[in-house]
């Protein structure tokens, strides 16, 4: 008798210990949940939100492989990234989508799918919950695209606000049983619906931002958006020691086609001019409008031999194209004049000061390209132009 209530006491200390590690390893995985959602709420902006999900997800959750997938039929999420951080349009792990239809056939949001319809989809017997499973060739090619081979078990969560589909957070394992159907679903389900609400709302913050940072006229940045920039990559430059080049761009005569043409044709002009710049820029590169016709641009990581190429470049696109305007009956034939200087190998740390040297210097090699007779580019010695204001 003795021993039957060893036995049993036994079996409940076996079960009371089971019990509560298996609380303890909940109470983990909660604070764990928890601290992720702080990570994506606090997210300043739209850039650092993606970069919490692609690069800190995959490396606390030890995948293989993370990926962001939004649908932007617009383009304006991706006009935002470009415009706030256009270095994040090259990870390969954020996807855009066009249109929401191949992920609703994808997930089987639509309620009225044929049968024929869903045995083209990525993923069986799904609907509005996450999909935990195999992945193959088609989700491999959509999701994870970027991966040399195929993963063995994925999680495929959608994004859902007010009833739309606006993306799907995809997380993939080399290891088959680490996404299984029906397990985990209601963390990662969890997870997605935070992050849907984190992502509609950074999005809503940045057009919000965009529209102090933009001239209305052009599209591009404004003078405001420039500076900022200007501040920080000259920082960038002294503290990798790399040159920081600075274009000023001003469109030769244009008083006279606000003059003879009329406002409206002036402004034409100046949008024409902004596409065509723009046009000739990186990735890497600010553009903005810096005041009436003059148009400023910071190179990063530009020597002057390359800050001169871009320059002729822009001026040779400018010069060689016409804009046809239907009020205008004559073709209107457009030049600018280009001041070009350099930042590199400087003594001053002071950031204000060497900014406010690169546009000096600019304008310099602008006022020179002017009275060279216009539609030429000039360049000016940045040091040559510190050591002057140095003195008063």
């Amino acid at each position: 008798m003795a021993k039957a209530n060893d036995n049993s006491n036994f079996a409940l200390r076996k079960q009371l210990k089971a019990l509560v590690t298996q609380a303890q390893t909940n109470e983990q995985k909660m604070q764990k949940l928890q601290q992720q959602e702080l990570q994506l709420i606090s997210a300043e902006s739209l850039p650092q939100l993606i970069d919490v999900i692609l690069q800190q997800y995959r490396d606390e959750y030890e995948l293989e492989h993370v990926s962001l997938l939004l649908i932007d039929p617009n383009y304006e999420i991706r006009h935002i990234i470009e415009f706030m951080s256009p270095g994040l349009m090259k990870m390969p792990t954020l996807i855009f989508n066009n249109t929401h239809t191949l992920l609703e056939n994808i997930l089987h949001i639509q309620s009225n799918k044929s049968s024929k319809s869903i045995q083209k989809t990525l993923f069986p017997n799904i609907k509005e919950e996450p999909y935990l499973g195999e992945c193959n060739i088609a989700c491999k090619n959509l999701l994870f695209s970027s991966m040399t081979d195929t993963p063995q078990s994925v999680a495929v969560a959608p994004l859902i606000r007010n009833h739309k589909l606006i993306g799907s957070l995809n997380l993939a394992s080399n290891d088959p049983a680490r996404f299984v159907s029906g397990a985990g679903t209601d963390i990662i389900k969890r997870l997605s619906l935070i992050l849907a609400v984190c992502i509609e709302n950074a999005i809503n913050n940045e057009k919000l931002k965009l529209l102090g940072l933009t001239d209305a006229l052009t599209g591009i940045h404004n003078r405001r958006y420039f500076m900022q920039r200007l501040e920080e990559e000259v920082v960038l430059g002294l503290r990798e020691n790399r040159p920081v080049s600075c274009l000023f761009i001003d469109i030769d005569h244009f008083k006279s086609f606000n003059d003879v043409y009329g406002h409206a044709v002036g402004d034409e002009v100046l949008r024409y001019v902004a596409d065509i710049i723009k046009k000739q820029m990186r990735l890497s590169d600010v553009l903005a409008r810096y005041g009436g016709e003059e148009f400023a641009a910071i190179l990063a990581n530009t020597d002057t031999r390359l800050a001169q190429e871009i320059a002729e470049r822009i001026r040779l696109s400018i010069f060689e194209a016409v804009l046809k305007v239907k009020s205008v009956p004559d073709d209107l034939h457009i030049t600018v004049s280009i001041g070009c200087t350099t930042m590199f190998n400087t003594k001053t740390s002071n950031v204000s000061v060497l900014g406010e040297t690169l546009l000096n210097a600019a304008d310099k090699a602008l006022y020179a390209s002017k009275d060279a007779g216009r539609n030429c580019i000039n360049v000016s010695d940045f040091n040559e132009i510190a050591t002057a204001q140095s003195m008063h």
